[in-house]
């Protein structure tokens, strides 16, 4: 298996995930099948893969002209075999409940050709556990990629026990052919990284909320203006160099004791989800959403992250 070799991708799973990736393998020449279990998901699914699209012709990063060529890549289907049976690669983002994505696995080692290569978008289930209800462990792999997956650069590449070297460099090619910044986590590991190193941050941010050290609204504004501001162009490894590895080692052993150390999910979180508050989807979170409120939310979201992404493949050029 070569990476030429790969023509057409099924996307399996047409939520939030999947339609982002499904629209960056069609803005990138691939032909998409995009399989979820009902039409109604799939026509919600197209429209806000039309709405990403008309973004990116504002931002400048896509042509308008090619606007009805990227959305003729993508297939939309209920038919799960249709999908499969054409697919050279397969990357599925069903709901993270790993009894369905065994199925799931099961389903696509058998209809699927036999070279190609099954991928998950799984934030942190097992990939080596659903590569083994397949015949084909070494070309199973973990693809995940961030919220909002059309925007963010960075794709975790994690392997499984019996992955191939062969898969993991495809995989890893064709999220660099597709315009991802991929990185390899070195082993299979709970949350892999992405989610460890952010669920650390946000462990903490929930105990300050808790002990009244600060709001919703101000470690917010501590991210996008200070901590993310700096992050985006330099990582927390070399900013301790830069700083003094003598002086970071003061302030984490003084620090460290008083940090969280929870192992389990803080009353406010529980609280909140008892009683509905469930974030954008319920309407209510740290903060309120209305419906009008939201679209323009994920909108103004989406235009400030874009914006960032000139900065960033602007600036990457100039380090190459």
């Amino acid at each position: 298996m070569q990476i030429g070799q790969i023509k057409r991708i099924a996307v399996i799973g047409a939520g939030i995930m999947g339609h982002g990736f499904a629209t960056v393998f069609a803005q990138n020449g691939y032909k998409v099948f995009l399989n979820d279990t009902g039409e109604e998901i799939l026509k919600k699914a197209m429209k806000s893969i039309q709405g990403i699209i008309d973004t990116f012709i504002e931002s400048g990063f896509v042509k308008k002209s090619e606007r009805g060529k990227i959305l003729d890549r993508i297939a939309p289907t209920t038919n799960l075999e249709e999908a499969a049976k054409r697919a050279d690669f397969v990357l599925e983002a069903i709901t993270e409940r790993m009894e369905l994505k065994k199925d799931l696995f099961r389903k696509l080692d058998q209809w699927t050709p036999p070279h190609a290569i099954l991928a998950s978008n799984t934030s942190g289930l097992s990939i080596t556990e659903m590569g083994a209800v397949t015949k084909r462990p070494e070309k199973t792999i973990i693809v995940h990629g961030i919220n909002p997956p059309h925007i963010i650069p960075i794709v975790e590449i994690v392997r499984g026990e019996r992955t191939a070297d062969e898969t993991a460099e495809i995989a890893y090619c064709l999220m660099k052919k597709v315009g991802k910044v991929p990185i390899r986590v070195l082993k299979e590991a709970p949350g892999f990284l992405y989610n460890r190193l952010h669920f650390a941050l946000w462990r903490e941010a929930l105990h300050c909320i808790e002990n009244g050290i600060a709001s919703p609204k101000d470690i917010d504004l501590f991210m996008t203006a200070g901590y993310g501001f700096r992050g985006a162009q330099i990582g927390p490894m070399k900013v301790s160099d830069l700083g003094g590895l003598d002086t970071f080692s003061i302030v984490a052993t003084n620090l460290f004791p008083h940090l969280s150390d929870a192992k389990e999910s803080p009353d406010i979180l529980r609280e909140m989800t008892a009683s509905g508050k469930l974030g954008a989807k319920s309407g209510s979170g740290f903060y309120d959403y209305p419906p009008a409120v939201l679209k323009k939310t994920i909108k103004e979201r989406d235009r400030r992250l874009l914006i960032q992404l000139k900065l960033f493949r602007s600036l990457e050029k100039r380090r190459s």
